[in-house]
């Protein structure tokens, strides 16, 4: 009696894992709010992911940060990930340094989050969401918590190191 009580509970253990474990969500469920590669769309979201037929010496797949389309705004920003939304304008030349060091970003904290790029020309309702007066600016979503700015407006003078210290006293490190 005791080995099959046994059995029947390591049985329904080991389902319950199983079930779990095949339900959870990882970076690869963004896929279905993502679209085709897009370097120049006003909404992208940069992924740390495989560069498409592109490998080592060995065979290996090399990983890069692409950016793809946003096909699904409001869907992305719900889906239980951590978002750091950064707003640039298409308009300032200026914005090319500040894209460069949110591929870096993008890179050193692709575990704990993804960089969303939104054209402030084009993305004027969350523009007025966010109260941003001036871009590039800065805002972090983390499920369960209260969306929060950097708010660039505030300074006469920030670097990207400012926002990395933002990020920490925001819990990504």
């Amino acid at each position: 009696m005791r080995i099959r009580l046994f059995t029947l509970i390591t049985a329904v253990l080991f389902s319950f894992v199983l079930f779990c474990g095949c339900s959870k969500e990882d970076k690869s469920s963004l896929n279905k709010y993502l679209g085709d590669y897009s370097y120049s769309g006003s909404a992208v979201c940069m992924v740390y992911e495989p560069m498409e037929g592109e490998t080592d010496d060995s065979g290996n797949p090399l990983y890069g940060v692409q950016y793809r389309e946003i096909t699904d705004y409001d869907g992305l920003v719900v889906s239980g990930n951590t978002f750091l939304i950064y707003f640039y304008s298409s308009m300032d030349n200026r914005s090319a340094q500040v894209t460069a060091a949110m591929e870096d970003l993008s890179v050193a904290y692709k575990e704990k989050m993804n960089i969303i790029m939104l054209d402030a020309m084009v993305y004027r309702d969350l523009m007025g969401k966010y109260e941003i007066e001036a871009v590039p600016e800065f805002v972090l979503i983390k499920p369960g918590q209260a969306d929060k700015k950097f708010d660039c407006s505030k300074s006469d003078y920030w670097t990207i190191d400012d926002v990395v210290l933002w990020l920490a006293e925001n819990g990504i490190s």
